[in-house]
């Protein structure tokens, strides 16, 4: 895939972050995965992304608050906001682009991705 996207995943849990980067990365995406959202900041702070995935309910920050702060500090990082218990207006209310319900169905996250891609 051409053009590849670097994509910033956010979640507590392990197991989903590394389904997440193994399916991105057959994907042809560069990824990279922090715990929390306080990681991320620091991670954001020293590398670029175009996407950030990141998980509703964390230790510390949540989710739609790291979509908040993100928004505000790089507007141009498209946020997927992802939760199991949480409605998509928590995350498209702080500014997330969009948002998708766990368990992920990981054909309509590549779409997503590959859409976003295509419009920037």
């Amino acid at each position: 895939m051409s053009n590849y996207k670097k994509i910033l995943i956010v979640d507590d849990d392990s197991t989903i972050r590394s389904l997440l980067e193994d399916l991105l990365d057959v994907s042809d995406f560069e990824t990279y995965s922090v715990d929390s959202a306080e990681q991320a900041l620091s991670m954001l702070k020293i590398k670029p992304f175009d996407i950030v995935i990141t998980d509703h309910e964390m230790d510390g920050m949540d989710g739609s608050q790291l979509a908040q702060l993100i928004k505000s500090l790089y507007p141009e990082i498209f946020v997927i906001g992802i939760s199991g218990n949480q409605t998509s207006s928590h995350f498209l209310a702080a500014g997330a682009d969009v948002f998708l319900a766990k368990p992920l169905n990981f054909n309509e996250l590549l779409k997503v991705i590959i859409n976003q891609q295509k419009t920037s």
